[in-house]
């Protein structure tokens, strides 16, 4: 919980907010007001904390099963000027200057490899606020959102027994495509990876997410909502 705190993205800026303001509080002679902000201060600090509670686990998010590292495979789904499979090779190169790590340029198949059926499955797909990236794990589960939501991630969850398989998160909006982002999936029993959207301020309205395969086969898809930030 406590180290979910620390990984939210609001923290820090909050944290430097209320220190300017208690010190700008003593500074004016305001002193009866900190008291004030200390407990505005320390409900976000417990409303934040009690949110990264770990969500429910599933049999195949078991340490045991968890034998491959999809961290690579996180990218940012940006929206397409085209209708174009490659329309993601610029957000596959923004996901390795912001997070280090190396992602490798997706490469389509020349031809199927045989006629053998996939084996490939979505274990679990759901749409979050955040990727606790320690334990890869998603991070607040929600099907709503605000419009102000800095990030919105899809995690898939997959189960690929039999060869190395490719698969796109298709980002669709009023059920319109507005982003892909391809991943390769090797072999494994849990596979986790992930792609995320940064919602603009005509973003609201009805979401979805769907994960599919090279055959355009959707192997699972989730529905989420965009709503207007109303200020009190």
């Amino acid at each position: 919980m406590i180290q979910g705190l620390l990984l939210d993205p609001s923290f820090f800026p909050v944290t430097i907010v209320f220190a300017v303001l208690v010190l700008f509080s003593f500074w004016k002679n305001l002193a009866r007001y900190v008291p004030h902000l200390s407990v505005v201060y320390l409900s976000f600090l417990l409303f934040t904390a009690t949110s990264y509670r770990d969500t429910p686990a599933v049999p195949q998010e078991e340490q045991k099963n968890i034998v491959d590292d999809s961290m690579e495979s996180e990218a940012m789904a940006q929206p397409m000027a085209v209708k174009d499979d490659n329309v993601v090779r610029s957000a596959e190169e923004n996901s390795q200057a912001s997070s280090g790590l190396e992602v490798k340029k997706y490469v389509p198949p020349q031809q199927p490899q045989d006629d053998k059926p996939k084996a490939i499955s979505v274990q679990r797909l759901v749409v979050c606020e955040n990727i606790d990236l320690e334990q890869r794990k998603p991070v607040r589960i929600r099907d709503v959102f605000i419009d102000t939501t800095s990030r919105i991630y899809c995690f898939a969850g997959l189960r690929n027994p039999e060869r190395s398989e490719d698969i796109i998160h298709v980002w669709k909006f009023k059920g319109e495509p507005y982003a892909k982002v391809h991943m390769n999936v090797s072999v494994s029993n849990y596979f986790r990876c992930w792609s995320y959207i940064t919602p603009r301020e005509d973003a609201v309205g009805q979401w979805s997410i769907a994960v599919i395969d090279d055959e355009s086969n959707v192997l699972k898809e989730a529905d989420f909502t965009i709503v207007p930030f109303n200020e009190p």
